[in-house]
């Protein structure tokens, strides 16, 4: 993932949102500079934009979930929405 260009990036679709691919390519940026300075998380408000973005796009769900997936998050669902997310990578 980290030699890939964000228009390589395998899970970006022709027909995805504009919206729903910036906030994945931020979160996915935003992954490799994790790795990359060895940080222990990624900024809460990344991951609350891609859970916005997904909500607007419940056809691409299973694209989100994956991404959520991978980096360790298990997203909640509550009263207006998510955000009980709980880290699960620890």
């Amino acid at each position: 993932m980290k030699d890939k260009g964000y228009n390589e990036l395998e899970i970006l679709e022709k027909g995805m949102p504009h919206d729903l691919k910036v906030a994945i390519e931020a979160i996915v940026t935003q992954a490799s500079i994790m790795e990359e300075y060895n940080l222990t998380e990624i900024p809460i408000e990344y991951v609350q934009n891609l859970v916005n973005a997904s909500l607007k796009y419940p056809e691409w769900d299973y694209v989100t979930q994956e991404l959520l997936d991978t980096l360790g998050y298990d997203i909640e669902y509550e009263d207006d929405g998510p955000l009980g997310v709980k880290d699960t990578a620890n």
